[in-house]
């Protein structure tokens, strides 16, 4: 299958960018990305028959400067526009979207972690690490196959204290891309202390061992497996200030919308690239009116999409979205981006759900990734606690 070409209504969309000089550097990055769009999903297509990570792709990715793009330029990083930086994830995911999970958890994270990395040594020698190539960062949290810690699941890790810092002995699950990771985010609690703590930790082959469990239906080029950390030295400054792992700004919703919005354009660009087959008699998809009220939906739901997702991440620029409203984005967006994939399906028949077609892949990972945070019904109650506030009856 191509990704580039005439018709090319993905790569026309996602680079409709502002003006200036952020935007001209920015576009310069989404366009080395969507010229690689073509291989990076013949490499993914092959690693998700294969159940393996691509770790070729992820070489790409960093060569053309997407490790970097999220860092402040106070860590040298290109610190891009976050318009921009939800683009770069839209436009990874149309043509892989386990890889654009990994490319988004490295967004959502490295833009907060090193955002002053004055604040230790340890953070700016990761973040100049980074930027120079040695790979992406991401948080490591959950320990429980299901039950994730935001509803209440354990987190049993512990920082036993030692000489200059803490030795880190846990096993994380669903460590999204773990082998393209150089460092990541780790929760744990200190002996002796109840609250949580955050310790930036380099991935150290010599005390960290990866576990291949991620044998999922979908998402599987994220390659999130186990990694286990077995008394992994980190520095007494390694420790981060809480407010540099939030995950109460509306940043990581709108980064994940901009995770269905990818999908929901690849899905979409098979039929855009004239993959809908001729009938028997010869009749183009155009002159079957059951065709057309597939596209047709498929591409109503696209501009939602597409409206929703910019709209989030211009109000996020401009300090205008609550975490209520990006959450609420993220879970439209998928409600969204679901129609368009099933509409696209329909519209090419039984053929897509052959394992060959490239389509079951894009139905595959996008079902998969309603899984993640927040959650649908947290969301919409904390949409409704939101608008409920402003009854006169509440005290």
């Amino acid at each position: 299958m191509s990704l580039t070409g005439p018709a090319d209504v993905l790569t026309s969309e996602i680079h409709s960018l502002p003006t200036g000089s952020d935007a001209d550097a920015s576009g310069g990055l989404v366009d080395r990305v969507a010229d690689l769009s073509g291989k990076l999903f013949e490499l993914g297509s092959r690693a998700d028959a294969d159940n393996r990570f691509p770790d070729s792709s992820i070489r790409l990715l960093i060569d053309a400067g997407v490790a970097r793009a999220p860092l402040p330029r106070s860590a040298g990083g290109d610190e891009l526009d976050p318009r921009e930086l939800a683009r770069l994830v839209t436009t990874v995911s149309a043509a892989d979207p386990g890889l654009g999970l990994v490319v988004a958890m490295h967004v959502v994270h490295s833009r907060r972690v090193f955002a002053d990395v004055s604040v230790s040594p340890t953070l700016a020698d990761a973040a100049a690490a980074i930027v120079g190539g040695s790979g992406f960062v991401s948080s490591l949290v959950s320990e429980n196959r299901s039950i994730a810690p935001a509803r209440g699941g354990a987190v049993r890790a512990r920082a036993i204290p030692t000489n200059g810092g803490w030795l880190l002995r846990t096993r994380k699950k669903y460590a999204t891309g773990i082998s393209a990771l150089s460092h990541a985010v780790v929760a744990a609690t200190i002996d002796g202390e109840n609250t949580l703590s955050h310790f930036l930790t380099p991935i150290d082959a010599a005390t960290t061992r990866i576990e291949k469990t991620w044998d999922v239906i979908g998402l599987r080029t994220s390659g999130s497996d186990d990694i286990i950390f077995e008394d992994t030295f980190v520095p007494t400054d390694a420790q981060l200030p809480t407010d540099l792992v939030s995950q109460s700004s509306p940043w990581w919703s709108v980064v994940l919308a901009g995770l269905y919005r990818g999908i929901a354009e690849g899905a979409f660009r098979l039929i855009t690239d004239g993959g809908l087959p001729t009938q028997a008699d010869g009749a183009a998809p155009v002159d079957i009116p059951r065709v057309r009220g597939h596209v047709g939906e498929a591409a109503l739901s696209l501009l939602t999409v597409r409206s929703l997702v910019d709209s989030a991440a211009e109000r996020f620029a401009t300090g205008e979205l609550s975490p209520a409203e990006s959450a609420t984005v993220k879970l439209a967006a998928h409600r969204s981006a679901t129609e368009v994939v099933d509409r696209v399906g329909r519209a090419f028949g039984t053929a897509s759900v052959w394992q060959t077609h490239p389509w079951q892949r894009y139905f595959r990972d996008l079902r998969v990734g309603s899984h993640n945070s927040p959650s649908e019904d947290t969301t919409i109650d904390q949409l409704a606690r939101e608008v409920l506030s402003s009854d006169p009856r509440t005290p």
